[in-house]
């Protein structure tokens, strides 16, 4: 007898709320589907400022990083003045590259409205792709709970 492996949800150590505001959402009341990246990026920007990786207007403070790639998928509506949960973790840090994965929720009824992941590239004042840095798999391992 084989034993497929079991796939276990991701575990989400941080989350943050936002509202829906009447500009986000569309003609029918429903979030227009280009402003979930905006929410990816509130939570993404709310998950490294509380792991103290921000200074001042730069989400990373050691580097720069330009997005590589983003991904959405949609499984239910959100409308005006819903509130929202976006869980946010970091899936894996490579050698020039980090991708954080993304959950939103609706508050009141825990209802999944999307699923979501971001790459980044670390890069340097000419856009090539650097390491990323040691405090800042440092600091996100420590967070995540990941062995060392």
């Amino acid at each position: 007898m084989t034993t497929e492996p079991v796939e276990c949800a991701p575990v989400y150590h941080f989350n943050t709320e936002v509202r829906v505001r009447l500009p986000e959402t569309d003609a029918m009341g429903v979030v227009f589907h280009g402003n979930y990246f905006t929410y990816l990026e509130v939570g993404r920007v709310d998950y490294l400022t509380n792991l103290g990786l921000c200074e001042g207007n730069r989400p990373i403070s050691e580097f720069e990083n330009v997005v590589v790639s983003a991904h959405l998928d949609f499984k239910s509506p959100a409308r005006l003045n819903e509130k929202l949960i976006i869980d946010v973790r970091t899936r894996e840090i490579r050698n020039t590259s980090f991708t954080f994965e993304f959950r939103i929720r609706h508050k009141a009824a825990n209802r999944l409205v999307a699923i979501g992941h971001t790459t980044h590239c670390a890069i340097d004042d000419q856009y090539r792709p650097i390491p990323v840095s040691g405090h800042f798999r440092k600091v996100i391992s420590a967070f995540e709970g990941w062995e060392p």
